[in-house]
């Protein structure tokens, strides 16, 4: 048995955090060896990790371990409530097949500095399938020596499309002190008759901005029901700070420096890329491009398979700004798994008058923000760093769930996907 970095070790004691006093799963990386981990649905690295219930949809894992020897990965899939806490169902009542498999699939990385372990598990699969839809994780882990070890946890959806989402984000919000300020969601659902029992209680929403989960809207209940559809129309709206369009840099190729890269170094076990300082963007003209809001994508150069010869580096942030009060600065994105940690969280420079960090990247696209989390709160705000534009092009989705009283779980019975603008 050889010796591992384990940030959490037991799945019993430390899996998942717990909030007034109800226990929340989460996108969650426990052993620092793991690294750029994916999960995306029909072989594309960009879309959400969704499948429809009783089709051959199929979502791809992947991920590098670090260490230097193959690990026999074991996984399981764990159904949940609509604010993803654990359901009350038994395997058996939601699983097919096998309650946990084996990831079998796996690749040693091929003349890089870095050296790695590529796996990839693609399901549902014969050993594993889904009955029922609704919020679920995937949990990876390591059954070695008789002690279980959870290396990292994703989550994902399966939706059964029974209800239709009308969505938009109207110029004119209904409280006008938000105007071009916040971006509303106006929403209206089409449900059939075989949803007509206690429609007020028995539905929710979630409402998501880009990928983030620390400012969602959960378990929002219809303000009102007509024969076919139920409406959301709250005093101040669904709405969102605006934000801005994610920062970026482009780390396919370490023998070209791109926009925003500084410096790219070479050294024994990895590279070094130092990225341009950056200043905050308030106030400044609004600029828009396209962009994949806030997620990344593993990626190298046409002569190369990313998924064994991509190589890691270390990239330096740094955020040239005074130092803010009452709080922390985080980088916010897919790149930090969406979590506002002590991974993602930067160092004030006195000296420098910097906000610094570094993360230990591997080849590819990445996007991200710098975020202000005031003290004691879980939720950041990109704005007094980013700004806030109204024209902003924010993704937003909406999860519609259906609580199910003979089963007693929440049914997913509906995703929509919008942009602003």
């Amino acid at each position: 048995m050889r010796c591992r970095t384990f940030l959490l070790l037991f799945w019993s004691l430390f899996f998942v955090p717990v909030i007034n006093g109800q226990t929340v799963y989460t996108d969650r990386v426990f052993d620092s060896n793991i690294k750029s981990v994916l999960l995306y649905a029909n072989g594309d690295q960009l879309a959400d990790p969704v499948i429809k219930l009783g089709t051959r949809d199929v979502l791809t894992l992947s991920f590098d371990d670090l260490s230097n020897r193959q690990e026999n990965y074991k996984y399981t899939l764990i159904h949940c409530t609509s604010d993803w806490q654990p359901s009350t169902l038994n395997p058996s009542d939601y699983l097919s097949g096998y309650f946990e498999g084996e990831i079998r699939n796996y690749k040693f990385s091929f003349n890089t500095l870095t050296p790695y372990i590529h796996y990839v598990l693609n399901f549902p699969n014969t050993d594993i399938s889904l009955k029922l839809s609704g919020n679920y994780i995937i949990k990876v882990y390591l059954d070695d020596g008789g002690d279980t070890t959870v290396m990292f946890t994703r989550r994902f959806f399966v939706v059964e499309p029974l209800v239709s989402v009308a969505a938009r984000v109207p110029y004119y919000p209904q409280n006008l002190s938000y105007f071009k300020i916040r971006q509303e969601v106006d929403l209206t659902c089409s449900a059939p008759d075989i949803f007509s029992a206690e429609p007020e209680q028995r539905f929710k929403i979630t409402v998501q901005q880009n990928g983030r989960w620390d400012n969602a809207y959960y378990n929002l209940h219809p303000t009102s029901v007509t024969p076919s559809q139920l409406l959301f129309r709250f005093p101040d709206g669904i709405t969102f700070n605006s934000g801005n369009e994610p920062r970026y840099f482009d780390m396919k190729d370490f023998w070209y420096q791109s926009e925003y890269i500084a410096r790219i170094t070479q050294q024994r076990n990895d590279y070094d890329v130092i990225l341009h300082t950056g200043y905050p963007r308030t106030g400044r003209q609004y600029e828009t491009y396209k962009d994949n809001h806030g997620k990344m994508f593993i990626a190298a150069r046409s002569d190369q398979n990313p998924n064994t010869e991509g190589d890691y580096a270390q990239v330096y942030f740094s955020l040239k700004m005074p130092q803010m009060k009452n709080g922390d600065v985080y980088i916010l994105g897919q790149l930090t798994d969406w979590q506002l940690n002590t991974r993602s969280k930067m160092t004030y420079n006195p000296q420098k008058e910097e906000y610094e960090a570094h993360l230990f990247l591997k080849q590819g696209y990445y996007e991200y923000w710098y975020a202000f989390l005031p003290a004691g709160s879980v939720q950041a705000n990109i704005t007094p760093i980013e700004g806030s534009y109204w024209e902003t092009r924010n993704t937003y989705t909406i999860y519609v769930y259906y609580h199910s009283r003979v089963m007693d779980y929440d049914r997913l019975v509906g995703i929509r996907k919008i942009n602003a603008h």
